[in-house]
């Protein structure tokens, strides 16, 4: 029992001792775990300052988009619009100005008595003049299946009896270079009625017919064509139904139609104004006359007022 006693302070320092060495154990793995652990934290860390150097990336983009609108708007957007606008203003005047001079041409418009003095002849039709309209041999108008032509208080109506028949009746004057012109009331008209003149055709008596015919319809249109024959038909139309606003349309209207003709050139005008011209060598002189051509039902029957011209060969 003594022994016991003796060794038992011994075996009690012994089994402290052993516990003493077990905490180092313990504490080297315990430092392993940290050790493991703070490269996981200092991993994490690098982390987080990612996140803030793209906070400053995304709001330093955003800084100069906000101040590239503050900048452009004031002094160079504003000022180009007023220039843009402003050069087409100053266009325009100049691409409208050239028409107004181009249409306003000396040749466009004509008064004879201004141009060319007082007529060689003229008929205001206040008498029935029958040596200017029928024939020698007879003295009488004519007043057949095709046409009819009477006076009526000293004025001269004429009337086309086939429906879209041309027919035409030449008085006694025989022209070459002059002015000469017409004017007609268009009664009772409508549509494609046609009232007009015929010029540089045969002689009396001559057995044939041709000449150059410029006749207006009731609705405006013009239709110029030079006659070859009559028999059989032969024409070539030289300006074929083209609508002209110097013509005066419509029932119970007043239009003068002129015939400029020198050597080939013919210039025709409606009440003063050019409506068209032509070029041709087919008949230099000859009679003047009337045309008509009824499109209605009916008959068609125009007066005309007054004959007037302007010989140029006469006054040389």
């Amino acid at each position: 029992m003594k022994k016991i006693a003796f060794f038992l302070p011994f075996l009690i320092l012994s089994i402290l001792g052993a516990c003493t060495l077990r905490v180092p154990v313990s504490e080297t793995p315990t430092t392993d775990i940290v050790t493991t652990g703070a490269p996981a934290e200092t991993e994490m860390a690098p982390v987080v300052p990612v996140a803030p150097t793209q906070l400053p990336a995304v709001t330093d983009s955003a800084l100069p988009t906000e101040a590239a609108p503050t900048n452009a708007p004031p002094p160079s957007v504003t000022p180009l619009p007023p220039t843009q606008e402003v050069q087409p203003a100053l266009s325009q005047p100049t691409a409208t100005a050239p028409l107004p001079t181009a249409t306003v041409i000396p040749v466009t418009t004509l008064n004879p008595y201004t141009a060319y003095g007082d007529p060689t002849y003229v008929n205001p039709m206040e008498f029935a003049n029958y040596w200017e309209w029928a024939p020698p041999e007879t003295d009488t108008l004519p007043n057949n299946q095709r046409i009819r032509l009477q006076f009526k208080d000293g004025q001269l109506y004429v009337t086309g009896k086939r429906l879209d028949f041309s027919t035409w009746w030449f008085s006694s004057h025989f022209l070459s270079d002059a002015y000469m012109e017409m004017t007609f009331n268009t009664e009772d008209c409508s549509g494609e009625d046609a009232y007009g003149m015929i010029f540089h055709g045969p002689k009396h008596l001559a057995g044939i017919s041709y000449g150059y015919i410029a006749s207006f319809t009731c609705g405006g249109e013009l239709w110029v064509a030079r006659l070859d024959d009559a028999e059989p038909w032969e024409v070539e139309v030289l300006i074929d139904e083209e609508e002209i606003s110097a013509a005066n349309t419509g029932p119970g209207e007043q239009n003068v139609i002129g015939v400029l003709a020198e050597g080939d050139r013919y210039v025709i005008y409606a009440n003063g104004t050019q409506v068209a011209e032509f070029e041709d060598d087919h008949f230099e002189k000859g009679r003047m006359g009337v045309f008509v051509r009824a499109a209605s039902p009916d008959a068609y029957t125009y007066r005309v007022t007054n004959l007037s011209y302007w010989d140029f060969e006469e006054e040389e």
